[in-house]
């Protein structure tokens, strides 16, 4: 479960806990939040309800992330990074300037950042945190705004396109979408640097 201890470690710091949702999908954005917990200060629902969003079901994270989000305790932002960015930029420069966004014209001295790359971030000083959704308090009320606000992009991209699935697997390579995508073509939403819809755009429109 996480805890206060990593930011507890670090006095006279304003910290913000970064996470992302979305790498691995072949569709949809990548959605990074950061969240800054002020006086490390939660009701216990909370205390005992912030993990790292994969472990949650859609229900309690949906509830946790209006607890979150209304928490005058607690402020975040979240950056959506399209995927016509990543299709131009790059898995990986995506991501990082996802971050960059997530905390930009905020006051934030430490960003703590789940994973194991290195972010730059002008003006902050970063620490990346392995299973940081998993330690860190800060770390897993951002995974869990990550989460929630791609899940709702995704549903409103599936009332777009419904016959890909959207609202079930999200974007992710599941069978069922690997079938509708050989099926009816990737559509404007998909990446198509991901090798298995670069695999079917010879043979296909994008539909818009």
């Amino acid at each position: 479960m996480p805890n206060f201890d990593i930011e507890n470690s670090y006095e006279n710091e304003i910290i913000y806990g970064v996470d992302e949702a979305g790498l691995g999908p072949l569709a949809g954005p990548i959605t990074v939040a950061s969240c800054f917990i002020e006086k490390r200060d939660l009701p216990i629902e909370l205390l005992e309800g912030i993990d790292d969003s994969k472990k949650l079901s859609k229900k309690k994270r949906e509830y946790l992330f209006e607890m979150i989000t209304n928490s005058p305790n607690i402020k975040y932002e979240v950056a959506v990074i399209s995927n016509d960015a990543i299709n131009e930029a790059g898995l990986s420069r995506a991501w990082r300037d996802g971050i960059r966004k997530s905390v930009e014209g905020q006051k934030v001295s430490l960003c703590l950042i789940d994973g194991i790359k290195k972010v730059a971030i002008p003006g902050c000083k970063t620490i990346s945190i392995v299973k940081g959704d998993q330690k860190s308090y800060s770390i897993a009320a951002a995974s869990i705004i990550a989460k929630t606000t791609r899940d709702a992009i995704m549903q409103k991209i599936h009332e777009e396109f419904p016959y890909y699935g959207f609202d079930k697997h999200v974007g992710y390579g599941t069978k069922a979408h690997l079938e509708a995508l050989r099926k009816f073509g990737p559509c404007k939403y998909h990446r198509i640097n991901y090798s298995p819809v670069r695999a079917v755009l010879e043979n296909s429109k994008i539909r818009t």
